[in-house]
């Protein structure tokens, strides 16, 4: 400070405490700035969602399985609903073979066991098996594998059993879980982690494995590989040691509404089998399906069916007139998923309805043709009754074939809403195919003869899925 110039000391102060603001100051303020700025005008690209649906395909090839022969069903069968001729590959028991098929033409498979079919390329699209037998009527359709099947009505006991066949059809190992309905839900360590090896077949043997008096149900899911699950079901006179067999057929999951067309006219005993496999009792409503409505049936209050349990209601009372008057079938509505199959016992024969699943493209099945029980001896005949239930008005068009392919019936049947018609099937009938117009359909054969068989129609497996693969996707 020069000597004679006075400063306050309030200005000293000031001074001190003004900021100076250099270049890096002002660069450390702006560059950030800039930089938001910069990033808020640059465009994001579009966020799209990879994860995407399975694409149809055309089916390059098809496998159906069909069980080991019974003694009551020794013929087994196969043909390609694809309009084409060729040759497709059998393998029984390890033993590789092939079998020619014409134009809806059906030929017969090796009997010796359970016996995979495979189609490629061309013949791949509609390929069908039955295992059958007329003496007394049985039938089963051979089974597309799959990841889960419900079979409704099983037995454990001396009169009553079932055993449930397992056949791989493939190179790989596959494993399954079976949970059997009784009064509750359980399993057993030889029905826990099954193992089924390479080519092939287990069968469980449930009055063995689980031996008891209860009616069951089984779930049965295939965790790893694919599997053809069949059950054989046979019921024994105890005094006379006669046995009564037939194959049942399964339902591919529970559902909220049944309907069970189909029902075999006759003499005898109608029960109605449900599963409930949920946490809660479910109530439901049976109603009877005639040609042109349906009906509660007097007295025939809502049943309950506890969680976890199978249960069986008697409808022999209240289908004994409806089935005079015309009944095609059973509906049963729930507040829950059931699952549900009707019992035709006729004495000296059983037949087995479930529920038909929706047609909405094409359909077809096989169906047994009369051959002799041997030499000597004449063929029983078979009848066969068509029941077709339409989900809303429209037509279905009706094709039957023999054995050779030859055309018997061509034949278009208009539908109403809720209706169900019936077409008498010609003699000989040995392939069906049914193919809905402007509604989906319901459909379902009942054969007559010695004894009674139900055939429950499915969409034929013509198209395959390709699944949508991405890398560094779990």
């Amino acid at each position: 400070m020069s000597p004679g110039k006075r400063v306050r000391v309030a200005d000293v102060v000031r001074r001190r405490r003004t900021p100076r603001l250099d270049a890096v100051s002002i660069l450390a303020v702006l560059i950030p700035l800039l930089t938001v700025g910069a990033l808020a005008l640059v465009r994001q690209p579009p966020v799209h969602d990879q994860t995407q649906r399975p694409t149809l395909t055309r089916l390059t090839g098809a496998t159906v399985v069909c069980p080991g022969p019974s003694p009551g069903a020794p013929d087994a069968w196969v043909s390609s609903g694809s309009g084409r001729s060729g040759d497709l590959s059998v393998n029984t028991g390890g033993e590789r073979s092939s079998v020619a098929v014409g134009v809806r033409g059906v030929v017969r498979l090796p009997s010796t066991g359970a016996v995979v079919v495979r189609g490629a390329d061309a013949l791949a699209p509609g390929l069908l098996g039955l295992r059958s037998g007329t003496t007394p009527l049985t039938t089963q359709p051979c089974s597309v594998p799959s990841s889960e099947q419900w079979f409704t009505g099983l037995g454990a006991g001396a009169a009553h059993d079932s055993v449930i066949e397992l056949v791989n059809p493939d190179s790989g190992r596959a494993d399954a879980e079976i949970t059997l309905y009784g009064s509750r839900a359980f399993t057993v360590r030889k029905l826990h982690g099954i193992t089924i090896p390479a080519h092939r077949t287990v069968t469980l043997d449930l009055g063995k494995i689980v031996p008891r008096r209860l009616l069951l149900s089984a779930q049965v899911q295939v965790s790893r590989g694919r599997l053809g699950v069949h059950v054989l079901d046979s019921r024994t006179d105890l005094v006379t040691h006669r046995v009564r067999r037939e194959w049942l057929p399964p339902q591919e999951a529970p559902a909220l509404d049944n309907r069970l067309i189909g029902l075999p006219t006759g003499t005898g005993t109608r029960t109605l089998q449900m599963v409930n496999p949920g946490d809660d009792v479910a109530r439901a409503e049976i109603r009877v399906i005639t040609g042109d409505t349906s009906f509660v049936p007097a007295g025939l209050e809502t049943v309950s069916v506890p969680p976890g349990s199978t249960r069986s209601v008697s409808l022999t009372k209240v289908l004994a007139k409806a089935l005079g008057d015309g009944a095609a079938g059973i509906s049963v509505t729930a507040d829950a998923p059931l699952a549900a199959s009707v019992l035709t016992d006729l004495g000296t024969d059983e037949a087995l309805t479930v529920p038909d699943p929706a047609i909405r493209v094409e359909a077809a099945t096989l169906l047994p043709v009369a051959t002799p029980a041997g030499p000597g001896k004449k063929a029983s005949p078979v009848s066969a009754r068509l029941y077709v239930s339409a989900d809303a008005a429209g037509a279905a068009t009706v094709t039957a074939y023999d054995a050779s392919g030859t055309r018997l019936l061509d034949r278009r049947v208009g539908q109403q809403q809720g209706h169900t018609v019936e077409v008498a099937l010609p003699a000989g009938t040995a392939y069906l195919r049914v193919v809905p117009q402007n509604t989906a359909i319901r459909a379902a054969v009942v054969l007559s003869g010695d004894g009674a068989s139900v055939v429950p129609l499915r969409e034929l497996l013509t198209q395959g899925l390709v699944p949508q693969i991405r890398p560094g996707l779990g």
